[in-house]
């Protein structure tokens, strides 16, 4: 090469070191992105043991660094992966962060469950001496996050809890072992023996005393058990304190009741006998305030007083029935509290024959109020209606009312001889 071409190769390359600083050949990492809006995966072990190497890594971008979190305590590593060996049993939460150009990005979290080798399960509970043909429960204690396997003689039981129910057969002696277990582990046994022998008492006699009643009375109840037995009662579920086959009760609340019994000898107690009480109260009946209806509407009429036995004036002997004819209706009803008595009066306005009503009626509208001058027949009744059917005010025997608030309405007025409507505005 001669001496000319070497000085020009020089100069070319001192030209391209000014254009581009100190790399002639290549441009500077440029700034990184800020990080996603959630970190990049990130993986590790959602079971593990005391003592086991947990590793936790994701993929770091270019130039951004972690920051891991346990339990909420940020840890001094900044690289990942993350190396962490656990010492003590319990859910270990573990958050990874990136940190890039002072921007902290979402967090991302794995749960790991970590277990301990099981210790041996508490000293189980129960009784250690049964009737035969009994049903028992037994209970222990274990890790939090252990599980159980029950047996019997050595028959697996299907609990994997900490309690055990068990129904036992015919006398003998029964082992019960239970140990717990996890991915760790299985712990040393516990043991209990258990002796079933004696049979426990036959059901006492039906419940005798009454099968309805009424607020306030006091009733007694009766059975008989076997020598040497007393008696255990119960009234919807709850226990009562007396053991004799004698129970004295006040009913306070009307409804339907359970009454239970059972006889309790040396051996436990037997299964048990019933009686369904219905308490019952005087009979408070209320039909309602006389009312009109129109032509081809139906009135329900409603007696209630459930469990009491009705008689209408229509000679109907339903808690319930259904009118559309004008008259008087009335039900006595009875039961073995006592008797209740109402009657109503329901008017029907036909309304293909009502009189236009400001032919014949003067009516006048002041402040709320509306008042009828001078009326040319006697007057029964009054019902005033929204725009919408509904009845807002219905009176018997008045020549004026008050409207709560103004507007239009339909008044319907009847009398000894016939019926009237029309439409009012009430200022």
């Amino acid at each position: 090469m001669t001496l000319r071409k070497i000085s020009l190769l020089l100069t070319i390359v001192m030209l391209c070191f000014n254009l581009h600083g100190s790399s002639i050949f290549f441009q500077p990492d440029s700034i990184p992105p800020l990080p996603p809006g959630q970190a990049v995966i990130l993986t590790g072990p959602s079971q593990a043991c005391t003592g086991d190497t947990c590793i936790y890594e994701a993929d770091v971008p270019v130039a951004c660094v972690c920051q891991w979190a346990i339990n909420g305590v940020i840890q001094p590593d900044t690289v990942s992966p993350l190396v962490q060996v656990y010492t003590s049993a319990g859910l270990q939460t573990v958050t990874l962060a990136f940190i890039c150009n002072g921007q902290t990005s979402d967090p991302d979290t794995v749960f790991t469950e970590v277990s301990g080798t099981p210790s041996q399960p508490a000293p189980i509970s129960g009784p250690v001496t049964v009737c035969e043909y009994t049903t028992h429960t037994y209970t222990t204690v274990v890790g939090s996050f252990d599980t159980c396997q029950w047996s019997v003689n050595g028959v697996i039981q299907p609990a994997t809890g900490p309690e055990m129910t068990y129904s036992f057969g015919g006398a003998g002696q029964y082992s019960i072992e239970v140990i717990s277990f996890n991915p760790c582990g299985i712990s040393p046994p516990q043991t209990l023996i258990v002796t079933a022998s004696g049979t426990a008492p036959p059901p006492p006699s039906p419940i005798q005393g009454p099968g309805e009643s009424c607020e306030t009375y006091q009733e007694t109840y009766t059975t008989t058990v076997g020598p040497g037995e007393t008696c255990a009662w119960w009234v919807d579920g709850v226990q009562q304190g007396t053991t004799l086959p004698e129970l004295t009760l006040t009913w306070i609340e009307r409804g339907d009741h359970l009454i239970e019994a059972r006889a309790v000898g040396v051996c436990g107690t037997g299964n048990p006998v019933f009686k369904n009480v219905s308490v019952l109260y005087f009979p408070e009946v209320f039909l309602g305030n006389d009312t009109i209806i129109l032509q081809g509407q139906t009135l329900l009429l409603d007696a209630g007083n459930p469990g009491s036995e009705y008689l209408w004036s229509t000679g109907s002997t339903t808690q319930t029935i259904m009118v559309s004819v004008a008259g008087i209706y009335w039900v006595n009803i009875t039961n073995i509290c006592g008797t209740g008595y109402d009657e109503i009066e329901v008017s029907v306005i036909v309304g293909v024959n009502h009189h236009n009503l400001a032919e014949y009626f003067r009516i006048v509208s002041y402040n709320g109020k509306l008042y009828i001058i001078d009326p040319p027949e006697n007057i029964r009744s009054i019902a005033v209606y929204d725009m919408a059917g509904s009845c807002i005010f219905f009176e018997k025997e008045v020549v004026s009312l008050m409207i709560p608030r103004g507007g239009l309405y339909i008044v319907k007025i009847v009398t000894d001889q016939r019926a009237y409507s029309g439409k009012v505005y009430i200022h």
